[in-house]
């Protein structure tokens, strides 16, 4: 009876700031996507898709641990959705979505609340050798490592290239299942 309720209350007292942080940062991403879906913030504004694509960014980001995996798709659709709208102005058709100046704004906004190197191995991880790349391109990572390495992950068949993918990034339980 009464021991119990005690125990519980002293549960629901204590402060969890990663538990409350993540249910901010989520609930402020659904409210700046809804918006974004409707075309209209609650205030009335009327905006277009991607006005809080920074903000949101920042949601994934500052949630423990970051949802970078998200934030990476998220700038993926963002440009893939603009190169299809025809929205490519100064941009070589012929050229990945993601060398667009706002995916890569949106990739360097996101490195500035999470390294580099981290979103390398998260694109890495996700299989996206396009977004990997784009990613490094805004580092200071030296094209003479990661160009070849990409190449060559390109080039083999599926199944070896997440293996070798898994191995780089010691998730070996994954490399032996893409054997």
């Amino acid at each position: 009876g009464g021991g119990d309720d005690d125990g519980n209350d002293e549960k629901t007292n204590k402060f969890d700031f990663t538990t409350k942080v993540n249910r901010v940062c989520a609930k402020v991403r659904e409210v700046m996507t809804q918006a974004e879906l409707e075309g209209v913030t609650t205030t009335g504004q009327i905006i277009s898709s991607g006005h809080f694509l920074f903000p949101i960014l920042s949601t994934f980001a500052k949630e423990s641990p970051p949802k970078l995996e998200e934030a990476l798709t998220m700038i993926k659709n963002s440009a893939f959705d603009q190169f299809a709208s025809g929205d490519t102005a100064g941009m070589n058709t012929k050229r990945s979505p993601l060398l667009l100046e706002k995916a890569q704004n949106s990739i360097q906004y996101l490195a500035f609340l999470a390294n580099y190197e981290l979103l390398f191995d998260t694109a890495l991880g996700m299989y996206d050798f396009d977004l990997a790349k784009a990613v490094a391109r805004n580092s200071q990572m030296d094209p003479k490592v990661y160009l070849p390495m990409l190449k060559r992950w390109r080039n083999l068949p599926d199944a070896g290239a997440k293996y070798e993918v898994d191995v780089r990034l010691k998730r070996y339980d994954s490399a032996l299942k893409n054997l």
